[in-house]
């Protein structure tokens, strides 16, 4: 007797079907939230992997301009390297200091939105011409390298031409 008493009061209780539209908003402002959370963290995640892949990437052009440079005058090399859109690698340069050539030879650094990722060589880097840092623009590049005596001053250099 008592539990038919407790049906009929629940069925006749109408304030949880009042609040139903409620629920509903809440719910979905909550599943918003959370996917502009998680659209920003893929983003994140995404531009973290384009930066890991091209220092990984540069990093081995690295590796191979310090063989070619310990190695001496005459060594030389071709490899292909992808820069990202968005992206730039300057080899034999600190940010700001691409003027200061050849001091800041044995350096390079990624660039992306402003920000910098800087690298120390065991190499020091110059363009075709041997009078400056090269800059490598997004896109693919077919790089020749080559250890070569600057006659000006005698400092060894890996020479980086496309």
């Amino acid at each position: 007797m008592r539990h038919s008493r407790t049906l009929h009061v629940l069925a006749a209780d109408r304030t949880a079907a009042v609040s139903l539209p409620m629920r509903f908003v809440v719910a979905s402002i909550i599943m918003m939230v959370v996917m502009a959370l998680l659209a920003t963290a893929t983003s994140g995640f995404l531009a973290h992997m384009r930066i890991s892949d091209l220092g990984s990437e540069i990093s081995e052009l690295d590796a191979t301009a310090s063989i070619l440079y310990l190695g001496g005058p005459g060594s030389n090399v071709t490899m292909e390297v992808n820069v990202p859109a968005g992206y730039r690698v300057v080899m034999g340069s600190m940010p700001g200091c691409e003027s200061s050539w050849p001091l800041d030879a044995k350096n390079y650094f990624l660039e992306h939105d402003g920000k910098f990722i800087v690298r120390e060589s065991k190499a020091a880097y110059s363009n075709d011409l041997m009078d400056g840092v090269i800059v490598l623009p997004p896109g693919e590049h077919f790089l020749f390298m080559e250890t070569i005596v600057n006659p000006a001053d005698g400092m060894l250099f890996v020479r980086i031409s496309e």
